[in-house]
């Protein structure tokens, strides 16, 4: 009976502060993607997450999203592990995100991001690593929806798409994922689930 009581307690509680979250002028949230922390094996680690702003007056959102991969690929020669490379990417961004609904925060949006990567892998045809940083640009469509099930919690999917600026591009000899697709100079980005909570 008491674990009972206490649970309503702390359901209602949080549907109290989330009430009061979302009518403040201008809150925080934290995202993350909660797939990616299933993909945490010896050979693969990744991690995507993203503060934001809010401005629950003008309905806009500044964003940073970050994402994170080290990946480790094992090559052969016949039945003998010839070597092992480590592919390492890190992209920031600061994104704008403008929102339809008004002063809200949620809902669809319109924005406008830039980038900075760092990939860190083997050369094509070349027994040696490299570093590339480089910086793009772009912009995004995207939905969030808030205070699911009457909470602080929120949850967004977006579409990315841009370019980087430069030449830096298609440098490595990639069989992994994450580097493929940053080794390029097209943008393409999709966030199907992050899971966020404002505060």
């Amino acid at each position: 009976m008491r674990n009972i009581l206490f649970l309503c307690f702390l359901l209602s509680s949080t549907g109290s502060f989330a009430q009061t979250v979302s009518s403040e002028k201008s809150t925080w949230g934290v995202e993350v993607n909660p797939f990616r922390l299933f993909i945490l094996t010896n050979d693969w680690q990744s991690f995507s997450g993203t503060i934001s702003h809010f401005d629950n007056e003008n309905g806009v959102e500044i964003a940073m999203p970050i994402f994170y991969s080290e990946e480790k690929n094992n090559y052969y020669n016949g039945s003998i592990n010839a070597y092992e490379d480590t592919e390492t990417v890190l992209n920031i961004d600061l994104d704008y995100r403008k929102y339809f609904s008004g002063n809200q925060t949620e809902g669809a949006y319109l924005g406008a991001f830039g980038r900075y990567t760092y990939l860190d892998a083997r050369v094509w045809d070349r027994p040696k690593y490299a570093t590339v940083q480089k910086f793009g640009v772009g912009g995004e469509i995207g939905v969030k929806m808030k205070n699911i099930f009457n909470s602080p919690f929120y949850w967004g999917a977006s579409l990315k798409i841009g370019g980087y600026i430069g030449s830096d591009n298609d440098v490595f000899n990639s069989s992994g994922f994450a580097l493929g697709l940053d080794d390029n100079k097209l943008i393409v980005d999709a966030e199907l689930l992050k899971v966020g909570y404002e505060f």
